[in-house]
């Protein structure tokens, strides 16, 4: 089937700085949280993200993820991501820097280049969907995805109905998001080894940074 690029991707991050909350489900129970936060002054912006998941069988801790990283963006670029991640035991430690029009990428030590044909997978932006080939911060990986969109909806977040757009990202990962008016990512869904995971936003709107 053809894959089709929305017309109209979501806006940028409207609001000045704050930060949302997620919890993380697996096959509908609560395994987790996530926490994304951003602060913007003019054509700067730093993210942070964090992610702390463990799932149990019987109480006993069979599965633990977590990942926590800083961004910092000057005039679309990125000037320095800083991101850890221990999925059950495997540790990665991934950095990028930009090189001339493109960036390098450490993990573990390793140095990888790439050129401007290569971006990288942050899901706040808003220049996302205009590309194809992307490196990854959270795993020692690179993709070529692509995005469809699949219509307007209406979620419940926080006792309210928040109008969003939907996506789905398909390629050598697979993955469905939902934006609200601002730009802001209010719900993710994918499967993992046969369960169905989702992040489901806990505010409608962002509130005051820590």
């Amino acid at each position: 089937a053809a894959l089709v690029l929305a017309l109209s991707a979501p806006p940028a991050l409207a609001a000045d700085a704050g930060e949302y909350t997620f919890t993380v489900l697996k096959d509908g129970a609560p395994v987790g949280e996530h926490r994304f936060a951003f602060d913007r002054d003019g054509n700067r912006i730093e993210i942070e993200e964090e992610t702390d998941i463990e799932v149990r069988f019987a109480l006993i801790p069979v599965y633990q993820y977590e990942h926590d990283r800083r961004e910092v963006w000057q005039n679309g670029r990125a000037l320095s991501i800083d991101a850890r991640t221990n999925n059950n035991g495997k540790r990665l430690d991934i950095t990028v820097r930009p090189d001339g029009d493109g960036y390098i990428r450490t993990v573990n030590g390793r140095v990888d280049k790439f050129d401007d044909s290569t971006e990288i997978l942050t899901f706040w932006r808003r220049d996302l969907f205009e590309h194809h080939s992307f490196f990854s911060v959270a795993e020692d990986k690179t993709l070529r995805i692509s995005f469809e969109y699949l219509g307007k909806e209406v979620l419940k977040v926080d006792g309210q109905r928040l109008p969003v757009d939907h996506y789905r990202m398909v390629g050598d990962e697979e993955r469905e998001f939902w934006f609200d008016p601002a730009g802001h990512v209010a719900k993710v869904e994918f499967e993992r080894r046969g369960s169905e995971i989702e992040y489901l936003r806990n505010e409608a709107t962002p509130r005051p940074l820590r």
